[in-house]
């Protein structure tokens, strides 16, 4: 006999097909949802008013057509305003914070330098809690929609969800960042905390539709290299939730050391601060943007300067060894190239092909596909919101219901 528990798991379970339903077909009727759920017609009946009640959902006036049998079916909507996502971006100069809706719209947002020094994590800690205060600050005025999430993505690994392993762009080794964070915040809650390159993942996955890549790579050019795993649908973070780091795969074991401790990491020379270096580029690169130092780049490469050809020819073949690598492990069938690095598609592709055509001849199904992202900056942060609003998918029921007098 089922108990309480067993019980409420299974409303829950319910609920979250329901929600996944609307979520692909919205609007849709009652009829609708019990095709797309297998559900019976007093179930779905049941959770649809459960959803109205948390005001998730509404039903309009609107009628679907039954093409003349029977009577016409009321509408149902999602109430996109009715859950929002926080979002804040570390990046090596700016902080970004951000607010969406459950449908993705826009509705608030902040960019501002940081002003982090190198070698104090303090100032990152501060940077994190000042933005999600001003998020917290907004929202304290739209109390009609309920916060599913704040997600934090910081260019790092993060142990566990709670420690920074290590940001070479900030010159800090471990530290802890969620307690600390969490200590300067003005309203009490606790932030998800992950990696850029693993949420930039999540959200070229996802966009891409069902059955694009059953295992995804995603590689995001900075000044370093960061990126992601996406396996049968879901971003796969290993045993302390930090796999994926793509730019410390070995390409060279004679090659430069590395900050993280290795040597010859393939962000050694696919990262834009390494091509620039060998490009004759790092003056400029110490003075200028990275949309600056591209256009140079891709001028000199135009014009088969040299040393430009060269950086990029070892850029291309690192980066061909560290796909080998990672598929052999993990029989990728699709790489995605974010960040700054879909610019430089036409010059990199070239030694990745070459691989895979020739392994291709002994094995035919290794033969992952090289594209570029979907995405441009706002990869992490389409992530990020597209993580907090699972929140919602997997448990409708966290969503407070609405007082009796309070419009949807």
């Amino acid at each position: 006999m089922n108990g309480p528990a067993d019980t409420a798991e299974v409303r829950r379970t319910n609920l979250s097909l329901v929600m996944r339903a609307l979520d692909a077909q919205s609007p849709a009727s009652r009829t609708d949802l019990r095709a797309a759920t297998g559900l019976v017609s007093g179930t779905v009946s049941s959770i649809v008013d459960e959803l109205i009640g948390r005001g998730i959902l509404i039903e309009s006036g609107e009628t679907t057509s039954t093409g003349g049998r029977g009577r016409p079916r009321k509408v149902l909507h999602l109430n996109h305003s009715r859950v929002v996502v926080s979002v804040v971006q570390l990046t090596a100069e700016d902080t970004i914070a951000e607010i969406r809706d459950f449908g993705g719209e826009l509705i608030w947002e902040l960019r501002r330098r940081h002003g982090v020094r190198t070698g104090e994590p303090g100032d990152v800690v501060r940077a994190l809690a000042e933005a999600v205060n001003a998020s917290q600050g907004f929202l304290a005025q739209h109390e009609d929609s309920w916060q599913a999430a704040i997600v934090i993505a910081v260019p790092a690994p993060v142990v566990a969800g709670t420690t920074i392993g290590s940001a070479i762009d900030f010159g800090i080794g471990r530290t802890e960042i969620l307690e600390p964070v969490r200590a300067l915040l003005e309203r009490p809650a606790t932030p998800i905390i992950m990696n850029d390159g693993r949420l930039g993942a999540l959200a070229e996955h996802a966009d891409r539709g069902p059955g694009a890549a059953r295992a995804m790579a995603y590689v995001k050019g900075d000044g370093g290299i960061g990126g992601g795993l996406v396996i049968d649908g879901e971003v796969y973070l290993g045993s302390h939730l930090m796999a994926g780091e793509c730019g410390h795969i070995c390409v060279d074991l004679a090659g430069p050391a590395c900050e993280c401790g290795a040597r010859g990491c393939l962000t050694q020379f696919l990262g834009l601060h390494a091509i620039a270096r060998a490009a004759g580029l790092e003056d400029l690169a110490a003075r200028a943007d990275q949309d600056q130092v591209l256009d140079e780049l891709v001028r000199r490469l135009d014009a088969g300067e040299q040393r430009a050809v060269q950086a990029i020819d070892v850029a291309g073949r690192a980066l061909a060894a560290a796909i080998g690598t990672m598929s052999n492990y993990t029989d990728l069938d699709l790489v995605v190239l974010g960040g700054f690095l879909p610019r430089l598609e036409p010059w990199l592709r070239p030694p990745v092909q070459q691989l895979i055509e020739t392994r291709a001849r002994h094995i035919a199904e290794f033969n992952p596909r090289l594209e570029r992202a979907i995405h441009g900056e706002d990869a992490t942060r389409i992530g990020a919101w597209k993580l907090g609003r699972q929140v919602v998918l997997r448990a409708p029921d966290e969503v407070p219901m609405l007082a009796v007098d309070q419009p949807v």
